[in-house]
């Protein structure tokens, strides 16, 4: 489950993509359409800039408008940024990894195997979500072009 800094990252990085054509949004324009505090703000919009993901102005007319990726900045980036590894486990991340101290023979962990499945089928998954695919998502949900994804529940044998 991604924490509440790395959803209002998302949401902040959707609002800058939203107003590209305002050039720099001041970040309590940002603070006030989130809902958020400014500071907490203030703290994930500097990671996303020391990463590249954002751009910032100061002075009297400064804030902040989407860095180079622009609209192709994938949820993946964004996630790992924010949030760290995308793995479950340390022992199933690629670019975090450290062996588990509960495993005793990591060579042949099924736990781990698994893990590492489900670890490289998310990160497939969120970088194929960028800025713009949500923007496109989020207009087709706003015309009823298409319809919100609910979860499904699990039955056993599906």
């Amino acid at each position: 489950m991604l924490n509440r800094k790395t959803t209002y990252g998302i949401h902040a990085l959707l609002h800058l993509a939203r107003h590209s054509e305002d050039g720099v949004v001041p970040v309590a324009r940002i603070s006030e359409a989130l809902q958020v505090s400014r500071k907490f703000l203030e703290r994930i919009l500097a990671d996303l800039r020391h990463e590249g993901m954002v751009e910032s102005q100061s002075g009297r007319d400064g804030g902040y408008r989407l860095g180079a990726p622009g609209l192709d900045l994938c949820l993946a980036d964004v996630v790992r940024v924010l949030e760290g590894p995308i793995a479950l486990l340390p022992c199933a991340s690629h670019r975090f990894y450290a062996p588990c101290a509960e495993c005793q023979t990591p060579e042949t962990c099924a736990l781990q195997d698994a893990l590492v499945g489900v670890r490289n089928a998310t990160v497939h998954s969120l970088k194929q979500i960028t800025l713009a695919n949500l923007l496109e998502t989020e207009g087709a949900l706003h015309s009823g072009q298409k319809s919100l994804l609910r979860p499904t529940p699990y039955h056993e044998g599906q």
